[in-house]
């Protein structure tokens, strides 16, 4: 296992004794069971409770609580054809989030052939593609998903993104204006969706690509904002 691999590394520069003081933790990456977990937690717990500022009780704390989710997400990635709805969705986005990125596409993609009228599906799975360097599919699937629901703002975010990145400098300022359109005006929550300010900056990087100069950037900017800004009801 890499977790246990990179563990290994570290405790060898640590030292045998703190090594000696954590052999719960290394049985576990070696052989994790459900009860593995719980008796290296504990340990590491009683560890934190004598001292808090543990640094390498806290590191090693992450790294059994990494190799956990690993562990458990696999697990439901091998049952995921029992899976449906948003419970696969769910485990997609868990898949997407910690990296797993070929799973996460997999998974969407069953919810694509499921339910093809559904938009987020095909927006992850943009998502996804766009970080395996698919930029082509990527594309596709958010056009999809724009399809799907017109006024899916961060859906429109992670095309332009797309399209910038594919040095689509046309398209992609289309897509951003489509985004700030509907920023507020969508069912979903805009700050849960995109990092704040995320969607300013993919902004200004798609004006500069579009040859806009500085001194008129900033007029730009608050022509494409203001779009959206009249009604932040959904």
């Amino acid at each position: 296992m890499k977790t246990a691999a990179i563990t290994m590394a570290i405790l060898a520069l640590s030292g045998i004794l703190y090594a000696q003081q954590i052999d719960p933790c290394l049985e576990y990456l070696k052989k994790p069971t459900e009860d593995g977990y719980r008796t290296a937690r504990r340990h590491l717990d009683s560890l934190l409770s004598q001292n808090s500022d543990d640094r390498q009780a806290r590191l090693y704390s992450a790294y059994v609580d990494q190799a956990h989710l690993a562990g458990q997400l696999n697990r439901l990635y091998e049952i995921r054809d029992s899976l449906e709805g948003r419970q696969l969705f769910g485990l997609g986005n868990l898949m997407l989030e910690t990296g797993e990125f070929q799973k996460a596409v997999a998974i969407y993609q069953r919810l694509n052939d499921q339910m093809p009228r559904w938009s987020c599906p095909w927006r992850h799975k943009g998502e996804a593609l766009f970080w395996l360097g698919d930029l082509a599919e990527a594309e596709q699937s958010l056009l999809k998903a724009v399809e799907m629901r017109p006024s899916h703002y961060d859906a429109w975010v992670w095309l332009a993104r797309v399209q910038k990145n594919m040095g689509k400098r046309k398209e992609a300022l289309a897509s951003i204006k489509k985004a700030f359109q509907n920023k507020g005006r969508d069912v979903e929550d805009p700050e849960a969706e995109i990092v704040s300010g995320d969607d300013l900056k993919l902004l200004d990087e798609i004006l500069r690509l579009n040859g806009v100069k500085p001194k008129k950037m900033e007029a730009e900017r608050q022509k494409i904002t203001a779009a959206g800004a009249g009604d932040n009801s959904r």
